[in-house]
């Protein structure tokens, strides 16, 4: 969501007021069909996030980092599974939320589905609950339930959206098992080297100090480690954290920040196709799914831009989107700002040529799919050479620090 200074003339008098919207489409349309906002719109433009929401977004970071609650992927698909399937079965959309929020074991899933039943209750939409728990659903499953009540087809929407997490957990799971033994050899180095430096590097300090000579460069590394691990560990491990709240913060309320960070993400050479194959496979199927339903390309483009968190590749659609309202084609457009590969371009080429873009839609999201799962199954392969030289320069490290000193002792005392 962006934020938007709206400037309205109210019986005679300028007023301004500051609302988040999707674009600046959407935030004109809320005020012009709102009942809260009389006047005559002058102008909406970008703003910055506001102070208070500023503050709002870092307690919502600190308690999410440290509070309990989290989703569990099996649970959640299985309820939307079961939503889907009572949804097209006709059954009530309150009744079937209320049955799933009593059989449910997980605490956030019955939460959600039990204040939906509420909220449908109250005259309110499915995707109003949804948008409220959306730091923990994510912003896809908020899109595919408004796309589902656009169009007629929630039950639909619903089964894609189930779909599409189980694909999300399978790669979640696949990751996990490629990072486990990297992890667990991280965590055991760093144990061990963090053991050496606090409790028996002290035990070399007395004799390096009693050589007075100029000790070699990795003892003196070692030492300084030491000394900080001694007497400001404590401070150290907050600043880390701090670091990482801070990060979180700025990334959320920062533009430029956020900006700057996304870029460095894609171009970091493991991780980048990683964010950028699973991005594109998602904006492709929401796409797809929207077409699919009649909806016009350049509201499709926007609402499936809606989903994407990175803000390079987001800023690429904004750029498609201007270029096709200046009459372009979709493939023309997506080759100027080289979003896709030539394989996938070729395929939605032939689509607009043929007139059967949403299928050839559909096959680029499934390539990209495909694209991101061999990623992750090479994972593990991609990240060995660079444990590998970590943990072979932590030993070299301790190594040289501890020995070159004897080393030169031995060679002192023989001459």
């Amino acid at each position: 969501m962006n934020y938007y200074k709206v400037t309205l003339i109210v019986k005679g008098k300028k007023e301004e007021i500051i609302l988040k919207g999707e674009n600046k489409a959407a935030v004109l349309e809320s005020v012009n069909n709102s009942n809260k906002y009389k006047g005559i719109t002058v102008k909406v433009e970008p703003t910055d996030m506001p102070f208070e929401e500023k503050i709002k977004n870092l307690q919502d970071i600190i308690k999410a980092n440290f509070s309990k609650k989290k989703l569990n992927y099996n649970a959640f698909i299985s309820a939307v599974r079961q939503l889907a399937a009572l949804t097209i079965a006709q059954i009530s959309l309150k009744d079937s939320l209320e049955n799933i929020a009593q059989n449910s074991t997980d605490e956030l899933v019955k939460e959600l589905f039990q204040k939906a039943a509420e909220g449908i209750d109250n005259g309110l939409n499915l995707s109003s609950t949804f948008e409220e728990y959306e730091p923990y659903i994510g912003n896809l499953a908020v899109a595919l339930v408004k796309l589902g009540e656009q169009t007629g087809a929630l039950g639909e929407a619903l089964h894609t959206l189930a779909d599409v997490y189980e694909d999300i957990e399978n790669n979640r799971q696949k990751f996990k098992k490629a990072m486990r033994m990297p992890m667990i050899t991280m965590i055991a180095m760093a144990g061990a080297f963090t053991i050496l430096i606090g409790y028996v590097i002290p035990k070399f300090k007395d004799i390096f100090e009693k050589l007075h000579t100029e000790l070699p460069l990795p003892t003196r590394i070692l030492l300084g480690l030491e000394y900080v691990i001694n007497n400001y560990g404590i401070f150290v491990l907050g600043g880390f954290i701090g670091l990482f709240i801070l990060h979180k913060f700025m990334y959320k309320t920062n533009k430029n920040y956020k900006y700057k960070t996304d870029s460095i993400m894609l171009k970091i050479k493991i991780i980048g196709p990683l964010i950028n194959n699973s991005s594109v496979s998602r904006f492709l199927l929401v796409l797809t799914e929207l077409t699919k339903a009649g909806v016009p390309l350049i509201d499709s483009l926007n609402i499936a831009n809606s989903i994407l968190e990175n803000a390079v590749l987001r800023e690429k659609i904004d750029g498609i989107i201007k270029e096709i309202n200046q009459g372009r084609s979709l493939t023309e457009a997506l080759t100027q700002y080289e979003l896709l590969d030539n394989i996938t371009l070729q395929m939605i080429s032939a689509g607009e040529s043929a007139g059967n873009l949403d299928e050839m839609l559909e096959n680029a999201s499934d390539y990209y799919k495909n694209k991101f799962q061999q990623t992750i199954e090479g994972l593990s392969d991609a990240i060995e050479p660079i444990m590998t030289a970590v943990i072979g320069a932590l030993v070299l490290l301790l190594a040289l620090g501890i020995f070159l000193p004897m080393w030169n002792l031995a060679s002192a005392a023989k001459n």
